[in-house]
């Protein structure tokens, strides 16, 4: 079993060693959803926008997910009594409730013709970025009619760690 430390630090070695992206790739896809995240940081209320804008209504799900990511959380809202809060519990995007994100590094750690893992890294501070387990957000992206989607969000580590996947297809309403 690798050491938490250890894998925080080749996370950190390959997030400084990464090469540039290409504009259409993967991560290109999650480093445009924090840059938005980033952008929207108030200085006065200490608040940046999360990443509801990528989940919020049902167009958003079929813009930035898998359709089958997509079609079972439309399943998880249908079943969703009136009054009660949907899935998810909190924002996988800034796995948070309260996001504030003020800077990000994105990486590839995976990637085939049609699939790919993408790790960003968030802070809540400005400048460099260093992994930690609550900051740290994996995304399993899949290549589907010619754009690359978020099939599954795994935010946080160790026993903190979730999938949105999960959550989302285990809703029970």
């Amino acid at each position: 079993m690798i050491d938490r430390r250890a894998l925080l630090a080749l996370l950190a070695a390959s997030l400084a060693a990464r090469p540039a992206f290409a504009a259409d790739g993967p991560d290109a896809v999650i480093a445009a959803i924090y840059r938005r995240i980033v952008a929207s940081y108030n200085a006065a209320r200490r608040t940046s926008e999360n990443g509801a804008f990528t989940w919020s209504d049902r167009k958003a799900r079929y813009h930035y997910y898998s359709a089958s990511l997509a079609k079972a959380w439309d399943r998880a809202d249908a079943i969703t009594a009136k009054g009660d809060q949907n899935p998810p519990a909190s924002d996988p995007v800034t796995n948070s409730q309260d996001s504030l994100v003020r800077a990000f590094d994105v990486a590839t750690e995976r990637r085939d013709a049609k699939s790919a893992t993408i790790i960003a890294c968030i802070s809540q501070e400005p400048g460099p970025v260093t992994p930690s387990d609550w900051g740290t957000i994996h995304y399993d992206m899949v290549l589907e009619r010619g754009r690359w989607r978020i099939d599954d969000i795994r935010p946080g580590a160790g026993k903190d760690a979730w999938s949105l996947r999960r959550e989302i297809e285990n809703h029970k309403g």
